[in-house]
């Protein structure tokens, strides 16, 4: 509990919360980093399907979260959630990601366990602190 609390936070640090639309913008950055550092590990179907499993697990908490098909076409299933998050307000937007990225990596800790779930979020974190260098 301890490792997945310390690699939310982590992710969190990444989401700046100062100005209107910062939130909105950097939560959607850090999924798209997310979602593309793992989908060379567990395989693109894998990655979209943890995330809708995020998306459905959390609805009941913040029900804007839209309805995604787990087979969503191209990205059809990020656009979504993508196009929804910036309609909200940016303390939503931060409650609901924390919670969204608990459930994705209580999943990914499942799925490849919590030593490489926090190696592949480091190295998320790691690039993201690269490009504001």
């Amino acid at each position: 509990m301890a490792l997945k609390t310390e690699l939310v936070r982590a992710l969190m640090e990444q989401v700046d919360d100062s100005a209107d639309g910062t939130a909105q913008r950097d939560g959607i950055v850090v999924w798209l980093a997310l979602l593309g550092k793992f989908s060379p590990l567990i395989g693109p179907g894998s990655v979209n399907l943890l995330f809708t499993r995020s998306v459905d697990v959390n609805r009941a908490a913040f029900a804007w979260l839209p309805p995604i098909a787990p087979n969503g076409a191209g990205g059809a299933h990020f656009s979504a959630f993508e196009t929804v998050l910036t309609t909200q307000p940016s303390d939503e937007v931060i409650r609901a990601t924390r919670a969204l990225l608990g459930t994705f990596i209580d999943s990914l800790f499942t799925l490849i366990g919590p030593a490489l779930t926090a190696k592949f979020v480091g190295s998320v974190v790691g690039d993201k602190r690269d490009q504001k260098k």
